[in-house]
């Protein structure tokens, strides 16, 4: 005679439909809890993108207006002629702009000082870009880890799932078994 341990069809049914309810819940809220905050992750790194070229944009034009000085002042100088009042107080007030301090004169003296004004401007902005590189990579490395997070979960998520509506199953199997 063998002794056969039997437990009772409704507990391995309720097992598996509370292994679906699970997993139908850390689906519903954890899941997509991590899923919206890796998102968010990746919408910060986005607007950091646009503000590198943004900012660069600003370095490269930063650029032109030193060139456009330069040009401007040694044309000038070569020709003999001098910086007409309305063009002067044009480029100054764009030079202000920039650096944010008062330009007195634009003339070859105050060339040097005009130009380490804007090649500090310069020097802010390209650290401004360093520093946002730097951020985006690190909000990478963290997406990357949210990411293989929500793989592991979905995939505990669908295992139990599958475990569940097997002991669900199980049932259907358990009749079968009564009926020989």
């Amino acid at each position: 005679m063998t002794i056969r341990w039997q437990i009772p069809t409704w507990s391995v049914v309720a097992t598996g439909l509370l292994m679906n309810i699970v997993s139908a819940l850390m689906t519903n809220f954890y899941i997509e809890g991590e899923t919206q905050a890796a998102n968010t992750l990746t919408q910060q790194q986005i607007r950091n993108d646009k503000l590198i070229a943004l900012t660069w944009q600003q370095v490269e034009a930063i650029d032109r207006k030193r060139e456009y000085l330069l040009t401007l002042l040694v044309v000038s100088e070569s020709r003999g002629h001098i910086i007409s009042e309305y063009l002067s107080r044009f480029i100054r007030d764009d030079i202000q702009s920039w650096i944010d301090e008062p330009v007195e004169e634009i003339s070859q003296d105050a060339l040097p000082i005009i130009m380490d004004k804007l090649v500090k401007v310069q020097s802010l902005q390209r650290d401004k870009i360093n520093q946002l590189y730097i951020e985006n990579l690190t909000l990478i490395d963290s997406h990357a880890i949210k990411a293989k997070n929500i793989s592991m979960l979905k995939s505990l998520a669908l295992f139990l799932q599958i475990i569940g509506l097997g002991l669900v199953l199980a049932r259907d199997l358990n009749r079968r078994d009564y009926k020989s």
